[in-house]
């Protein structure tokens, strides 16, 4: 499936869903519109959904995906062209609106310096995890929403 045919039902937002740099979009049943950059959460105050479209276009995606989202199917999860996963809810199980965020996946790629001058990741757990891939170990990676970042030693 292509981006082609979604990105007419997400025109508030087409720019958030093509950019190389947010790495969620969050649309709350208030109208809402958040994003994730850098690490940052922001409210974008200017944008906004006409009244229902957000959950007709919704529903056309559903389809396309061979889902179903209504009042008897109201919470959807799929994984968008690009990998990229959406999670939607719509009323009765929010209200007054949907809920919709699509979590991304940017293309910036961490380098092992960076992450050890950010701490988040010291330079004796580096030179291990480094030593683990070469090795080609498995290694397992847990933790909160964006854990397991792209990085490239």
């Amino acid at each position: 499936m292509s981006f082609d045919l979604i990105l007419p039902f997400f025109r508030p937002i087409e720019h958030l869903v093509l950019s190389d740099t947010v790495s969620e979009i969050m649309v709350n049943p208030d109208s809402s519109v958040w994003i994730e950059e850098d690490g940052e959460k922001v409210h974008l105050h200017r944008i906004r959904f006409e009244q229902g479209a957000l959950e007709a276009g919704l529903e056309v995606i559903a389809n396309r995906f061979g889902k179903k989202l209504d009042a008897d199917n109201p919470i959807m999860n799929l994984r968008l062209p690009d990998g990229s996963r959406l999670a939607a809810i719509i009323p009765p199980v929010v209200n007054p609106r949907p809920l919709l965020t699509i979590r991304k996946f940017t293309s910036r790629k961490f380098k092992m310096d960076h992450l050890i001058a950010q701490e988040f990741i010291s330079g004796e757990a580096a030179v291990s995890l480094q030593n683990a891939v070469q090795r080609g170990d498995n290694i397992l990676v847990s933790g909160g929403t964006g854990t397991g970042s792209q990085c490239t030693p």
